[in-house]
């Protein structure tokens, strides 16, 4: 990664560290009711370094051009996929529910200079990516938990053999029903990498067959 890069992201990473009381408070609401995304808005759901590390690390190796990511928030984990993008030619597909997040993300975008790498889609992640019309080798799970797995079946015909998906927040209620569809299905090869945040599960698509 160049120079304007790793000054965007170090901004970042200090700026979500600093940022933590705002993710408290607005997890905190969930104890009277169900939480919303609006409860997230001024929260830095962010990839720790070391994750985002790991993916660039894995897009560049592996030499992922299609890349799609669910849950931009303020675009840290979307600057280590559209670097890596930048190395091997290709392209990231990102969503963000709330236009704040993604107007801030693409100004975040801009600073680091990977905003010609980057489409961001604005809105429900099940219609913003309904009909997608493009194969997806590189996954990257990473918004509203619930909606893992509903989603990861949507994409399934865009899939090709060795497709990574990679899931965070192992620890949350709502990826659970995820895991335990990708660990069991014959379609998946699935292993949790690491235990930070709950840990991240690596789950390759290795069966096109879809019978």
């Amino acid at each position: 990664m160049n120079t304007k890069i790793q000054n965007t992201l170090n901004r970042l990473h200090n700026e979500a560290n600093k940022n933590l009381p705002a993710m408290f408070w607005g997890l905190s609401k969930a104890i009277f009711r169900p939480l919303k995304p609006e409860d997230m808005k001024d929260a830095y759901i962010a990839v720790s370094r070391e994750q985002g590390e790991l993916l660039y690390k894995t897009i560049v190796e592996k030499g992922y051009k299609n890349i799609v990511e669910y849950g931009t928030s303020f675009g840290i984990s979307t600057i280590y996929l559209a670097a890596a993008a930048k190395e091997v030619g290709g392209k990231v597909i990102t969503t963000e529910l709330l236009p704040e997040k993604a107007e801030k993300a693409r100004q975040n975008f801009i600073e680091a200079g990977l905003e010609e790498f980057i489409d961001i889609k604005i809105g429900d992640v099940m219609q913003t990516l309904k009909n997608y019309p493009n194969s997806i080798e590189f996954l990257l799970l990473d918004g509203w938990k619930e909606q893992y797995l509903p989603l990861t079946k949507m994409l399934e015909p865009n899939f090709v053999k060795n497709t990574l998906i990679v899931a965070d927040n192992l620890g949350m209620a709502g990826v659970k029903i995820y895991l335990e569809y990708v660990r069991n299905s014959p379609k998946y090869h699935s292993q949790t990498i690491g235990t930070n945040k709950g840990g991240t599960e690596f789950t390759y698509f290795i069966n096109p067959n879809r019978d």
